[in-house]
């Protein structure tokens, strides 16, 4: 385990010419997040971010560990920089993000090449580590966990120019939940809520370096309790955000269905700045399946709140999460996460199959679904909801929606995308004359003339 040392070795690890680096990333807008509060705190250490691989001197590769793909990408991505590591002087590789936490010492051994492993507890101390490396080249873990009592979140240092359209703010770090099949709380520990002012501050300090709209992220949004410790902390911090100059929109994921109070459903209708989206994994349809996951609420008990989120703002957008072929789960649970689908009538949905995560309860239990049958009934879950989310998508059809200009479409360089409020990714062709910069981080009048598999196609209304 990393313990801070004074080492004089340090004098020579630096020179007159900076130390760049390169980071890799894979998983949640968490660990988007990360990667800006590495990269500020590198650079405040003295480092230089590279755009161009080959020239890192730090490569650290920032992991996700929900789900089995994304631990192969972080060892097929360690691969790719052994002849890196082995051939180039001064070079330090470091795995991050939440692989470590559940196995440390695990990833030193698979990964030789490897220099050290951390979990984003540690991430304000990764230039002092990144240092030890170089200048011992003795491996070692940092995954211990900060006591809650000590927890301090990084404070973001949004610089002008280098803001996007659209910023995240984290509100809160890891989970006291306990989902059988969730490995969060052991990647990212016990859930710490950051103080509503801090949160205020550092939307004041994005939208004064150029950010139009924010995202608050965290494991569990709406268990929120930096406001005073009470249940309806979370729209109250919304409620402040919305008082922000200059802020145009406020978003947040992800959500917990046995914490949306009737106040944060009341927070689409009162606080104008929200957008009219909400992320609200379900997971199952089934009552049975839902007390086997530890979710604390019923499908009937889901569907009452949203029927309230959606009579509080009618035009509201819904997505949600479902994991098809949990251990135990029959065709018969199966069937009513269909109806449930069915009825909700999701805006869009991601759906995956179930797999055994080490350190969870449910990784003890028999996974009992064969693939082929969980193959075949995410292809029916798949297939209802894009039937479903065409249908969602043709309501725009005709409207004149207010869209945030985010920059180039990809369709075509001569298009632009943005979202409306929904969430709905809206392209449109550029009017004649105007460049794509005059327009990113705008909100324009965009008449919608069609609508694709997953997104809108548009045309911008006059421009004042």
């Amino acid at each position: 385990m990393w313990r801070p040392r004074r080492l004089d070795t340090f004098s020579r690890v630096r020179s007159d010419k900076p130390r760049r680096f390169w980071i890799e990333s894979f998983g949640c807008q968490m660990n988007d997040y990360d990667v800006e509060r590495m990269t500020e705190t590198l650079t405040s250490a003295g480092y230089e971010q590279t755009l161009l691989r080959p020239t890192a001197d730090l490569v650290i590769i920032n992991t996700c560990n929900i789900r089995e793909k994304a631990e192969r990408k972080t060892a097929s991505a360690a691969g790719l920089w052994k002849e890196w590591r082995r051939d180039k002087p001064g070079a330090v590789l470091a795995i991050g993000g939440c692989v470590p936490s559940v196995d440390g010492d695990g990833l030193l051994k698979s990964i030789p090449h490897a220099d050290f492993v951390f979990n984003p507890d540690a991430i304000p101390r990764i230039a002092e580590m990144a240092d030890e490396a170089l200048a011992t080249r003795r491996r070692f873990t940092a995954t211990a966990f900060i006591d809650v009592e000590d927890y301090d979140f990084l404070d973001a240092r949004p610089v002008p120019g280098k803001v996007g359209v659209t910023a995240l703010v984290t509100i809160q770090k890891g989970c006291d939940n306990g989902c059988a099949y969730c490995v969060v709380p052991k990647t990212r520990g016990r859930e710490v809520s950051r103080p509503l002012p801090e949160v205020v501050a550092e939307v004041a300090r994005f939208v004064q370096a150029g950010a139009k709209e924010v995202t608050l992220i965290g494991q569990n949004v709406n268990s929120y309790h930096g406001a005073g410790g009470g249940s309806d902390d979370f729209a109250t911090l919304l409620a402040a955000v919305g008082e922000v100059a200059g802020l145009e929109r406020i978003r947040y994921t992800t959500s917990h269905p046995k914490d949306v109070t009737p106040k944060v459903s009341e927070a689409f209708r009162d606080v104008p700045k929200l957008c009219e989206w909400m992320h609200l994994p379900v997971q199952s349809g089934s009552a049975r399946v839902l007390a086997a996951m530890r979710r604390e609420y019923t499908p009937d008990e889901y569907r009452r709140k949203l029927d309230y989120a959606r009579a509080c703002t009618p035009d509201l957008s819904i997505t949600s999460d479902i994991i098809v072929g949990y251990p135990g789960e029959t065709e018969a649970d199966f069937r009513m996460t269909m109806a449930l689908v069915e009825d909700v009538r999701f805006d869009g949905l991601y759906s995956f199959q179930y797999s055994p995560r080490p350190g969870t309860p449910a990784f003890a239990m028999d996974d009992d679904v064969p693939d082929a049958e969980k193959r075949e009934r995410l292809g029916r879950l798949q297939e209802l909801q894009q039937s479903i989310g065409r249908e969602r998508l043709s309501r725009f059809v005709g409207r004149v929606e207010p869209v945030l200009v985010e920059g180039v479409s990809s369709r075509s360089p001569d298009h632009v995308c943005g979202r409306a409020r929904g969430n709905q990714v809206i392209n449109a062709p550029l009017p004649s004359g105007i460049a794509a910069v005059d327009l990113i981080g705008r909100t324009v009048s965009v008449q919608v003339v069609a609508a694709r598999a997953h997104t809108l196609a548009g045309e911008i209304q006059a421009l004042s």
